[in-house]
C-alpha cells in the first residue's frame, strides 16, 4: 500500500503523465537522507514500450512537480525508469492484463502458511477482490487486502 503522501503525488502527476502519453507504474518513496525516489513510468499505448527519451522528458516535470511542493524535507535523488523486466504490478486493471504469467508476490498476512508466494495467476475475482494463482499444481486464492507487492516475473522466450 502507498502511504498518503505517496497516493498524493501519484493523484497530482499520474495526470500530467497521461497528458504525455505516459502512466505511471509504481513508485519507490525515499525514507531517509540520500535515498532514491524511483518512478516507474510506461506509455499509454500498450502497442509500444516506454522509451530512454520518455524518462529523460518526464524527469524534469517530476523534478520540477517536487520542488514546488513541500514533499521531502531531506535530500533525495530522483530516478524516472521503465517498469523492466520483472514489472510491478500495482494497479488491479494490470492484474487482470497479467493472467497466465508468473507472478512473485509480498504479503502482510501468510496465506496458506507463506508471506510470500511465486506462481501463475489463473483468475482475477474483481468483484470479490481475490486472485488465484497456482504453485505446484495447487491453487491459492489471495484477498488483494493482504498484497504489499507484486512482480511479474520475466520468463524469456519459450
Amino acid at each position: 500500500m502507498w502511504s498518503n503522501r505517496a497516493k498524493e503525488i501519484f493523484e497530482k502527476l499520474e495526470p500530467v503523465a497521461n497528458r504525455m502519453g505516459l502512466r505511471i507504474i509504481e513508485m519507490d518513496i525515499p525514507s531517509g537522507v540520500n535515498g532514491i525516489f524511483r518512478i516507474y513510468i510506461d506509455n499509454l499505448d500498450k502497442s509500444k514500450t516506454v522509451s530512454v527519451e520518455d524518462c529523460v522528458k518526464f524527469s524534469p516535470v517530476v523534478s520540477d512537480f517536487l520542488d514546488t511542493g513541500d514533499y521531502f524535507s531531506f535530500r533525495y535523488y530522483l530516478e524516472v525508469s521503465s517498469p523492466g523486466v520483472d514489472r510491478p504490478v500495482r494497479r488491479w486493471e494490470d492484474l487482470v492484463n497479467s493472467i497466465g504469467k508468473t507472478l512473485k508476490i509480498k504479503l502482510s498476512e501468510p496465506v496458506d502458511g507463506r508471506r510470500r508466494i511465486t506462481g501463475v495467476l489463473k483468475s482475477v475475482l474483481e468483484d470479490e477482490g481475490e486472485f488465484t494463482v497456482e504453485v505446484d499444481d495447487v491453487d491459492i486464492k489471495i484477498s488483494k487486502v493482504f498484497v504489499k507487492k507484486i512482480n511479474e516475473i520475466w520468463k524469456g522466450e519459450k
